[in-house]
């Protein structure tokens, strides 16, 4: 009975070290430093630099981790869960001794989507169908951009995507409804109906 308690003990073990082994995410940059996440922290070269916020929601196993360097930044993206709704990036910008998030969006391919020479993720996100068949809630899009080693909002293609899914532009102050909640009453676009 104690050497099957020994063993059970130690497959325990064994197994704990290759879960974790398994979860980590390791990138190598063009200039040769480490990037990691284990155990809900981001490590540079491995030291410490940032702990993240949920790290039981991060998709270890997603092909969308990454990291894209641009103009001298490194940009470290990281798929997280976003139960009920759709996968999220949390993107960080990564110096040696600091992760700064600087895009929560929806998980999606990163591509030149608008054409520009620039490489564009997001999208939008579920939302609840309205009870009437012949309107919908407009339904926000929100998409970034990576240009000259910055993340930055990508008014443009928002704006066309937006009309592409609603047949309209609603902007931001403008989409919540009367009780301050998101988002206004539509009528369905005809390419819809």
């Amino acid at each position: 009975m104690k050497y099957k308690l020994i063993l059970l003990l130690a497959t325990l073990n064994l197994n704990i070290f290759w879960f974790s082994v398994k979860h980590n995410l390791n990138f190598k940059t063009s200039t040769g430093h480490m990037i990691s996440v284990s155990k809900g922290f981001i490590l540079y070269d491995g030291r410490n630099i940032k702990k993240i916020g949920y790290p039981n929601d991060i998709i270890a196993d997603s092909k969308s981790n990454r990291i894209i360097e641009d103009h001298g930044s490194v940009f470290l993206f990281i798929a997280m869960m976003g139960n009920p709704n759709l996968d999220r990036f949390n993107v960080f910008a990564i110096t040696p001794f600091k992760a700064t998030l600087v895009a929560d969006a929806i998980l999606s391919p990163i591509k030149d989507y608008d054409r520009d020479g620039y490489l564009e993720f997001g999208g939008s996100d579920l939302t609840e169908g309205y009870t009437n068949p012949d309107s919908m809630y407009y339904i926000p899009t929100s998409y970034y951009e990576i240009h000259n080693g910055k993340i930055n909002p990508d008014k443009s293609l928002t704006r066309s995507k937006d009309i592409e899914l609603n047949g309209k532009y609603i902007p931001e102050k403008k989409r919540l409804d009367k009780d301050g909640y998101c988002c206004v009453v539509i009528p369905i676009p005809k390419k819809k109906k």
